[in-house]
């Protein structure tokens, strides 16, 4: 150690936790208890090592209040495992069981995601050796939906896009709403996978299920996307969003960033306003557009049984365009490019009609309005409604 200058003082370095590890999170609970990271026992390198790396972060995230919960580390809840299997006692055989059931109820009573919890606690034990799976046949947990689902409208998202302050914040709302694309869809684009002019057809592996995402990109996206590629200069292949240290952007920052933009817009007090509720909002504009519900399925990623509706991909290709186009005016977060994109889907005649409707929409929904508070009345009997008129009283 190197001799303390005059004037200079000792300082103790303090202790920092590792880097990605959030205070008093489950991973950071979790070594203060055991002493280590839960990534450094050699049962969870066992149960994840032929996993990918993001199944694999996940279960570093979901599994440590897991054995938080048993009170045991993962090496120990193994070994004991092993023993109870070996054990000649019927009921230390299903103690975990047991336990896992219990933990499972607690989450499903606190409203947590019970199914993907449980995915990864049988991919634990599995993993490790398949003499140590858990047998839950006929394990029965609530699965009613105790939270609200909200579905954003129009100018819910155009607010939220008022605030976006950079083409990156634009295009990763634009594409959320107008394509139904999840955070972990959106984290995993890549330069050249979104077509950067409108109306042009692009499938794409979703990264949450697999599932093809046939995909159709928008004036709105389109514009956001140019202006932002003109900052990121990436070459085709690479990661389309980047985070700190040029390192691919993960999911969980493309929900916080969707995340502060509905705080900015004060509509986190709305029940059930989440970053992925765009989707549902992107598929109630669907419904709303009497969208074909083969083509629907299609522009949400879902199965969908459309290929054998048509001979060539040519004709299903169109009809896809087709739906979004008709669907557009509804999702359309600029006037001025409605305006521009409808002189070349819709004729002028068209344009105004779609514009009474949705005036009429309006005035159906004000007048919806005043029942619900009770300023407007409505008197079937035209005698009564006379005499009512006659003494003021409408």
């Amino acid at each position: 150690m190197l001799p303390l200058r005059k004037g200079q003082h000792f300082q103790r370095r303090k202790e920092t936790k590792p880097r990605g590890i959030k205070k008093d999170s489950g991973k950071d609970l979790f070594r203060q208890r055991f002493g280590k990271d839960i990534t450094e026992f050699a049962a969870f390198k066992r149960a994840t090592e032929a996993n990918s790396a993001k199944t694999r972060g996940n279960s570093s995230q979901v599994l440590p209040r897991f054995f938080l919960f048993l009170d045991e580390d993962p090496d120990t809840v193994i070994a004991n495992r092993q023993s109870d299997i070996t054990g000649k006692d019927p009921l230390n055989a299903e103690r975990y069981e047991r336990k896992t059931k219990a933990y499972i109820k607690l989450l499903a009573a606190q409203n947590k995601n019970v199914t993907a919890t449980l995915s990864r606690i049988h991919g634990f034990f599995t993993n490790n050796s398949h003499r140590f799976s858990l047998d839950m046949r006929g394990f029965k947990y609530p699965k009613a939906r105790k939270r609200r689902k909200y579905s954003p409208s129009n100018e819910d998202v155009r607010l939220l896009n008022s605030f976006a302050d950079s083409a990156k914040e634009h295009f990763i709302l634009a594409v959320g709403y107008q394509n139904g694309a999840l955070p972990v869809d959106v984290a995993g684009l890549r330069v050249g996978d979104y077509p950067t002019e409108p109306w042009t057809y692009f499938e794409k592996s979703r990264s949450k299920t697999g599932e093809v995402w046939c995909g159709v990109s928008t004036p709105d996206a389109c514009g956001y996307l140019k202006a932002y590629l003109l900052q990121r200069n990436g070459k085709i292949g690479e990661p389309l969003f980047l985070g700190y240290g040029g390192r691919s952007l993960e999911s969980e920052s493309v929900s916080e960033l969707l995340r502060g933009l509905i705080e900015k817009a004060k509509l986190d007090s709305i029940p059930g306003f989440m970053p992925k509720c765009l989707r549902d909002g992107f598929e109630d504009v669907l419904i709303d557009a009497r969208t074909y519900h083969k083509v629907k399925e299609a522009l949400m990623g879902h199965t969908s049984g459309i290929s054998h509706d048509y001979g060539s991909d040519d004709k299903r290709e169109k009809r896809i365009i087709k739906a979004m186009q008709q669907a557009y005016p509804l999702l359309c977060l600029s006037d001025a490019r409605l305006e521009s994109a409808s002189r070349g889907v819709f004729s002028e005649s068209e344009v105004e009609k779609l514009k009474l409707l949705l005036a009429r929409a309006d005035r159906y929904d004000k007048i919806a309005d005043m029942l619900e508070r009770g300023e407007l009345l409505h008197v079937r009997d035209p005698e009564l409604a006379k005499r009512l008129k006659e003494s003021g009283v409408l």
